[in-house]
C-alpha cells in the first residue's frame, strides 16, 4: 500500500517452523473430518446468506453491548467505590481506577477485534449490499481506530494470511515468533514505538490511515476523558486512561503469540482454538472476537456465532490426541500452552541456530 512501510519479514521464523514441522509429532485431520466440516460449513454459510436482517440485528446488538458497556464502566461503575465531584480516599481511587480501566481496555480491545476482523478484513459485521448496510460496513471498519488500528492495513495482511498460509509470502506469519520479538512489545508505549514489528494493526511509519486513525481515536477518548475528570478526579482519569491502556496491545500481542505457534504450516491443521471458556474470552476479545481461531482457518466465510457453532460440531468429529492438539484444558490450559511455546521455541533456536539444523541432527532424523 502506497506510503507504508512493507512488513517485516523473517526468514530465520519460517525456517524454524519448518523444521518444527518436520519433528513433530501431530494427528492431522483426516478426510472423513474434513469432510463432516466443510458440509457443516456450508450449511452455515447457506444460512448466513439467507438471514441477512438477523444477521444484522445480531452484530447490532454486539455492537450496543460493547458501546453501552463503555459508557457505564467509566461513568457510572466508579461511583461504587467513589462520590463523584467530591474528596475520595486513595485506596479507593486506585480501587476505582485499576478495575474500571482494565474493563475498559478490554472493552475496546474486544471492539477492536471485531471491527478491524469481522468487519474490515472480512466485511461480515453489515455486509454491504444496499445504500444503508454499505454505510454501516464503512462506519464499523473504521471503529477499530478508536483503539490504534489502521483497518485497510490490517486487512491487506489478513487476507494474504489466509491465501498464502505458512508460506514466505505469509504477510501475517505466525507459525513461529521470536520470543525476544515477542517480549518487545511489553516495552512502555509499544503498541506505538517500534520497539518490535511483531504487530499487525498498523504500519510501522506514519502514514495517513495512522493520522486518521489518531484523530478517531481522539474524538472518541477526548470527551470520555473530560466526563471521568469532572466526575472521579484526575488520579482516577490518569489512571483508566494512562496506567493500563496497553492492557489490550498486550492481550492482541498474546492472542497472535498462542493461535499458530509451533502448528504445522498448512490452512488446516495450523490453528488452535482457544473456545468460549474464560481464555477464550479474555484473549480471544469475546465471542465475536476470535475465540475459535481454529474454525475460521477451516471455514472463513462463516461470521463470528457460526464459528462457535462450527466448533461444537468440530469437538465431536475429534480424537482425544487432536482435541489435545488444537484445544487448551479449561482453566491452566492456557498458561501452560504460553509456558510450553517459549520453552519449546527457546530449545528450538538452541538446537538450530538460525533456523538450519546441524548435519548430526539432519543425519539421526534419517537414520
Amino acid at each position: 500500500m502506497r506510503g507504508e512501510a512493507p512488513m517485516h519479514v523473517h526468514p530465520e521464523e519460517l525456517r524454524w517452523a519448518q523444521l518444527n514441522e518436520r519433528h513433530l509429532q501431530f494427528e492431522p485431520l483426516t478426510r472423513d473430518q474434513i469432510r463432516s466440516i466443510m458440509e457443516r460449513g456450508r450449511e452455515l454459510h447457506r444460512w448466513y446468506k439467507s438471514h441477512h436482517l438477523t444477521h444484522n440485528l445480531i452484530n447490532l446488538v454486539v455492537l450496543i453491548f460493547l458501546f453501552g458497556s463503555d459508557y457505564l464502566v467509566l461513568l457510572k461503575l466508579p461511583g461504587v467505590w467513589l462520590a463523584a465531584r467530591g474528596h475520595n480516599a486513595a485506596g479507593s481511587i486506585v480501587v476505582a481506577g485499576v478495575v474500571c480501566g482494565l474493563l475498559h481496555c478490554w472493552l475496546m480491545y474486544s471492539l477492536a477485534v471485531f471491527s478491524m476482523h469481522e468487519g474490515a478484513a472480512h466485511k461480515s459485521i453489515f455486509p454491504p449490499r444496499g445504500p444503508l448496510s454499505r454505510f454501516g460496513h464503512f462506519v464499523t471498519c473504521h471503529l477499530g481506530r478508536i483503539s490504534g488500528g489502521v483497518p485497510d492495513f490490517y486487512s491487506e495482511k489478513h487476507m494474504i494470511h489466509h491465501s498464502k498460509f505458512g508460506t514466505a509470502e505469509d504477510a501475517e506469519f505466525l507459525n513461529f515468533v521470536t520470543p525476544r520479538r515477542y517480549w518487545m512489545t511489553f516495552l512502555p508505549f509499544a503498541a506505538v514505538i517500534n520497539f518490535s514489528d511483531f504487530l499487525f494493526h498498523r504500519p510501522a511509519n506514519f502514514t495517513r490511515g495512522r493520522l486518521i486513525t489518531l484523530l478517531v481515536a481522539l474524538a472518541y477518548h477526548v470527551p470520555y476523558t473530560y466526563l471521568t475528570y469532572r466526575l472521579w478526579g484526575g488520579w482516577f482519569t490518569l489512571l483508566v486512561f494512562l496506567s493500563v491502556t496497553q492492557l489490550g496491545f498486550h492481550l492482541d500481542r498474546l492472542r497472535q503469540f498462542t493461535e499458530h505457534n509451533l502448528m504445522p504450516l498448512d490452512n488446516l491443521n495450523g490453528s488452535r482454538s482457544f473456545g468460549f471458556g474464560f481464555w477464550g474470552i479474555l484473549v480471544g476479545g469475546g465471542p465475536w472476537g476470535s475465540p475459535c481461531h481454529w474454525e475460521h482457518h477451516l471455514v472463513a466465510s462463516i461470521p463470528w456465532y457460526q464459528q462457535l457453532v462450527l466448533h461444537r460440531h468440530v469437538i465431536g468429529l475429534l480424537t482425544p490426541g487432536q482435541r489435545n492438539q488444537f484445544f487448551i484444558k479449561p482453566v491452566i490450559g492456557f498458561p501452560i500452552l504460553w509456558w510450553r511455546l517459549l520453552r519449546q521455541s527457546y530449545s528450538l533456536m538452541r538446537i538450530a541456530p538460525n533456523g538450519i539444523e546441524p548435519v548430526s541432527t539432519q543425519q539421526q532424523s534419517s537414520a
